[in-house]
């Protein structure tokens, strides 16, 4: 059985606050004021003046390998303090990330500042998106399933806030900028049981879906692709992409903090009741969408409850659905 030890966050210290953000936004689409809009706090890494002027992709990364591992680190360090363990006890580290490149790798820093064994396994993860963390997730309890006796970390680092492209007026940029956020989740895990467990994970493809979801790399930097379609997408295709691992009854959900739309598609989808996402809902309007760490974050405050079984899900680029069956059961 794998078992989440440990939990850590950090966000950074610019705060993004709904009126100001929309503020912001609104002198590249005039439309959106006075608009219906939900409110979502958000964190940067940058002042807002900083994040919507332009800055060269050579620019975004110097800040992007300053700020990400320092965000990491933080994270790091809460869930080892929440699992009770130092850094040398860690046998195997992923770490993921969509929103900066770094050779070496994030890990490399970690465990110069940190202080891993040299012998310890690490396994980047890129390019997965709001899927990442699910999918480190999945390979930490393969890991540990043959490997009981040792001990994982995964931690998600994005910096979405620098892929905002000031001067694209596309509906996608639109979208990422109102949604996305900046910051940093980890989880220690563990071949032990009780507490949240992990019982089984799976991982689908849905077919022609590849143009829906993800960035296009351009000389400026990143511009995200958001296509409309997306909730239509998953909701029609959700309850097929469980079928076989992810049926029967759950008590609680952890949904990554895509964003209202995908919230009420997978709800839709999979004919939940109402409420059925609460403390995915939460973390989006206290954070926003921090891409791959968002289903750490609520998966964070999901630790804690009544024991019974539940399900994790996260969306990223394919479109790939990452999933989860999970047990909380008497520590």
């Amino acid at each position: 059985m794998t078992r989440f030890a440990g939990f850590g966050r950090a966000v950074p210290i610019h705060q993004l606050a709904p009126e100001a953000s929309l503020a912001a936004l609104s002198q590249i689409w005039p439309h959106l004021r006075g608009a219906d809009l939900e409110p979502v706090t958000r964190y940067t890494v940058q002042p807002v003046a900083e994040v919507f002027s332009s800055q060269p992709l050579g620019e975004r990364m110097k800040v992007y390998q300053r700020e990400a591992p320092r965000l990491a680190r933080l994270a790091v360090e809460e869930a080892l303090a929440d699992a009770d363990l130092r850094a040398d006890q860690i046998d195997i580290v992923f770490s993921v990330s969509c929103t900066g490149y770094m050779v070496p790798a994030l890990d490399v820093r970690l465990a110069a500042e940190l202080g891993f064994r040299s012998d310890v396994i690490r396994v980047p993860l890129t390019e997965l998106g709001c899927s990442g963390g699910g999918a480190a997730i999945a390979a930490a309890h393969r890991h540990l399933r043959l490997e009981p006796s040792q001990r994982a970390l995964v931690v998600c680092v994005e910096l979405c806030s620098l892929t905002f492209q000031p001067q694209d007026s596309s509906v996608d940029n639109m979208t990422a900028a109102m949604v996305f956020g900046d910051g940093a989740a980890a989880a220690v895990l563990t071949g032990e049981g009780g507490g949240l467990e992990v019982v089984a994970t799976a991982t689908r493809l849905i077919p022609n879906s590849e143009d829906l979801l993800g960035f296009d790399l351009r000389d400026d930097g990143f511009h995200p692709v958001l296509d409309r379609r997306l909730p239509r997408l998953i909701q029609a295709e959700l309850a097929g992409a469980l079928a076989g691992f992810g049926e029967g009854h759950f008590d609680f959900f952890a949904v990554h903090a895509g964003g209202p739309r995908i919230f009420d598609a997978v709800e839709r989808g999979l004919g939940l009741p109402p409420n059925s996402l609460l403390q995915s809902r939460e973390s989006f309007s206290r954070f926003g969408n921090l891409s791959s760490a968002s289903l750490l974050l609520v998966l964070a405050g999901l630790r804690h409850g009544p024991a019974g079984p539940g399900l994790a899900l996260a969306f990223g680029p394919g479109v790939t659905v990452e999933m989860a069956t999970l047990r909380r059961s008497p520590e």
